[in-house]
């Protein structure tokens, strides 16, 4: 029975190493990134960038797994008086993000098209953390203290894929939930980030 299951572990590793398609690529788009928490208030949405690069592993005609690494902008903006002058103000969190995601790809027979799902965790580093404030046409930035300096949370969406030549182009579009609060003052407000991301991309085959 062991030397079986041996066998038969050995006969799936070898498979998986002859299916193996390693792709690495650059990926850029854009974020329209709030807040969520019951500490949030009713901030509206800001619109950022994120660009980075990802390496694919399929290791099934229908299985991938996929890790990420790339500069992404969140944050959200909000209205406030003071004195009776209306404030327009802009909150900037920047981080490193890295998640890693399971991608569930949908073939397509006779076609280059390729569909897929996916979803993972993630971690993001800060990097930047500033409040914009404008009024009357003038404006002042400040650091943003109590800072978490990493984020964790999940990430889901979907995407599609043509073949181009050795590579893949295509879009995707996903939403990334933050789970941890941003906050790290003594009052631990609950503030979390979250984002709707669409990205193009394109991937190379290394084989």
């Amino acid at each position: 029975m062991k030397k079986f299951f041996t066998i038969s572990f050995l006969l799936l590793l070898l498979s998986v190493m002859v299916f193996a398609q390693p792709k690495i690529g650059l990926k850029a788009g854009g974020n329209i990134a709030n807040f969520s928490g019951d500490d949030a208030g009713n901030p509206d949405t800001k619109f950022g960038f994120a660009f980075g690069g990802f390496f694919e592993y399929q290791f099934s005609p229908l299985f991938a797994v996929q890790p990420e690494i790339y500069y992404t902008m969140k944050g959200g903006t909000d209205k406030g008086t003071i004195s009776g002058t209306t404030v327009d103000y802009t909150l900037s969190y920047d981080y490193v993000e890295v998640p890693v995601l399971v991608k569930v790809l949908v073939p397509l027979r006779g076609s280059n098209v390729s569909p897929e799902i996916y979803a993972g965790p993630f971690i993001g580093f800060n990097t930047t953390a500033k409040v914009k404030a404008e009024a009357n046409g003038t404006s002042a930035e400040a650091d943003i203290p109590n800072v978490t300096s990493t984020e964790f949370g999940l990430q889901f969406g979907g995407g599609i894929g043509f073949g181009v030549g050795h590579g893949e182009m295509g879009f995707d579009v996903r939403y990334i939930l933050g789970l941890t609060s941003i906050d790290d003052s003594v009052n631990k407000y609950d503030v979390k980030n979250g984002v709707i991301n669409f990205n193009i991309y394109y991937g190379f085959s290394l084989l």
